[in-house]
């Protein structure tokens, strides 16, 4: 199982390094703040953050069974303010797109390796919702 999540941090260590350089390519930027929408970090410890099957869902709807529309990624962009219905809370995907993650997996956004960066979240130049991280 620990080989699993090694492979699992490599695997995406991999991507995220192939999505920065895509970014640099692109000049990917934050053109305007998402009015409406604030950050929150997944309330998971590092370990769990290792584990796939600890990251939540990002569900369709706000209740057990709903359909999975994907993975919760580590920052979350959140109405704001908050819209919680049943325990969960309503998200934007970074597609665009509408979901509910569990309000008990997510706390405020701090930044441990630089406390004094905030989080906007953003339209990017790319026409996605993304984030912005000024001081």
């Amino acid at each position: 199982m620990k080989s699993r999540a090694i492979w699992g941090v490599i695997v995406a260590a991999g991507l995220l390094t192939l999505w920065g350089h895509r970014a640099d390519a692109q000049g990917l930027r934050a053109v305007q703040p998402l009015a409406g929408y604030s950050c929150m970090s997944l309330n998971l410890t590092q370990e769990q953050m290792m584990d796939f099957n600890a990251v939540p869902p990002v569900l369709a709807a706000p209740r057990v069974g709903a359909p999975k529309l994907g993975d919760t990624s580590s920052v979350v962009i959140v109405a704001s303010p908050l819209r919680s219905e049943n325990g969960y809370v309503s998200m934007l995907m970074l597609d665009g797109r509408p979901g509910w993650v569990q309000a008990s997996k997510l706390k405020p956004y701090r930044s441990a390796s630089n406390p004094p960066a905030r989080c906007v979240p953003s339209m990017m130049s790319n026409g996605q919702p993304g984030f912005a991280f000024p001081q």
